[in-house]
């Protein structure tokens, strides 16, 4: 195995409880293919990709332990169904993936946000 394959997400986990579970888990993978480029760079790793459903409707992603689990909403509050736009999801991910490097939300951490989505020519 190539040290390049260490930096990725190692484990994908959509919510069984609910419905277009293999969609969700779809998008997850599709999420964590496209960053694995930019996590191979940073030497980034996420134990877990995960979909979550918190009750706070703007809490959109969450970064546990520096890449431990990412957790990320895919649908929107209260509407199983209805999918957040794949550009919105990916652009969380990115938000998530900089609190690898950067905890608090400083000046520090919007600069490697923004760096994330230009020179990475993801978005």
């Amino acid at each position: 195995m190539e040290v390049g394959d260490l930096h990725k997400v190692w484990e994908i986990r959509a919510l069984k409880r609910k419905p277009e579970e293999p969609a969700a888990r779809a998008l997850l993978n599709r999420v964590a293919k496209q960053v694995q480029p930019i996590m191979r760079r940073r030497k980034w790793r996420v134990k877990v990709l995960s979909e979550f459903s918190p009750k706070n409707p703007r809490l959109l992603g969450l970064n546990v332990n520096r890449g431990v689990e990412v957790k990320l909403r895919l649908r929107r509050d209260g509407r199983d169904l209805d999918f957040i736009p794949y550009e919105e999801v990916l652009d969380t991910m990115l938000h998530e993936l900089a609190h690898n490097a950067r905890g608090p939300h400083d000046a520090q951490f919007y600069k490697l946000w923004d760096e994330l989505r230009k020179t990475e020519l993801i978005l």
